[in-house]
């Protein structure tokens, strides 16, 4: 299983203390740990976090050869501010991964990989250097699956942004307050889960949709069809992350077997032993990796 991730490698300061994270590396991470063979698409300062970012990336199994270096920005950094576990963020412009570089992707030989799924965000968008990269990258990536994580942040995308990203898109994830928001920015009104994933498809074509509740669990929507897959009751620690391992473990068990259900409930499990552990990245009990059937 052959994946490759987009995006922002950054350290979440979290009650003063560093961890490595970034949706798109988060998700990378987690795939890494499943067994995947992951590659990472971002953008790293010359400076201490950057250094040990990349030799953090390389020690938990991502691939790190399309990562670059900028000797100009310095390596990502937010601020995560957690209120009952619940995280707010500061998220600090003009880093790295704002300018991630397409001729340098190419170079590497990017282009002639073929890949089972590439994943991407909104955040890394922000920037028109990383944003352009990116719709490049979607026009000539060989991939089966191109798979979307809204994971909006306030100030840090458009509705041009969303429009672009749904175009290309197979596989759409995105929470319940999320919904809310794009149904009213592209649509003009407030929407229901099932409405909204009816309008996305006449506009922008069939997907997979994989919409998360929180501890309720997720809403699967697929070739007209709305299904609900429980949740996993756990005692919060943080939730920073939790989001990036539910979408990793669906896209590992999803492309084992194309049963999205299925995959969700795994990927239920695996999102709230996050939740309820410290950090984004943290190791695996015993019953997650028999979950994850490895």
């Amino acid at each position: 299983m052959r994946v490759l991730s987009y995006g922002e490698i950054l350290w979440d300061i979290i009650e003063g203390q560093p961890y490595l994270g970034g949706a798109p590396f988060n998700g990378a991470a987690h795939l890494a740990k499943c067994g995947a063979d992951t590659y990472m698409i971002s953008r790293l300062g010359k400076d201490e976090l950057g250094k040990r970012a990349f030799s953090d990336a390389q020690k938990i199994g991502v691939h790190t050869t399309y990562i670059q270096w900028d000797e100009e920005h310095p390596t990502g950094t937010v601020d995560v501010f957690l209120n009952e576990g619940q995280p707010s963020y500061t998220i600090h412009p003009k880093v790295a991964y704002d300018f991630i570089d397409f001729a340098t992707l190419e170079d590497a030989g990017l282009l002639s990989e073929r890949f089972d799924v590439f994943s991407f965000g909104s955040l890394v968008q922000r920037d028109d250097v990383s944003r352009t990269t990116l719709h490049r990258l979607l026009e000539h990536v060989q991939a089966r699956h191109f798979f979307y994580d809204v994971n909006l942040r306030k100030d840090c995308f458009t509705k041009e942004i969303i429009h672009a990203s749904l175009s290309r898109c197979t596989i759409l994830k995105l929470n319940d307050e999320e919904v809310i928001v794009l149904s009213e920015l592209l649509f003009g009104q407030e929407m229901d889960e099932v409405t909204f994933c009816r309008q996305i498809v006449d506009r922008y074509g069939e997907k997979v949709f994989v919409i998360t509740l929180g501890a309720k669990g997720c809403l699967i929507y697929q070739e007209g069809k709305m299904e609900s897959v429980a949740g996993q009751k756990v005692e919060v620690v943080d939730t920073v992350g939790a989001g990036d391992s539910f979408s990793a473990a669906f896209l590992f068990k999803y492309l084992q077997h194309g049963d999205a259900v299925t995959a969700a409930n795994v990927a239920n499990q695996v999102g709230g032993f996050v939740a309820s552990s410290r950090g984004p990245i943290p190791p695996y009990s015993d019953g997650i990796r028999r979950t994850l059937g490895i």
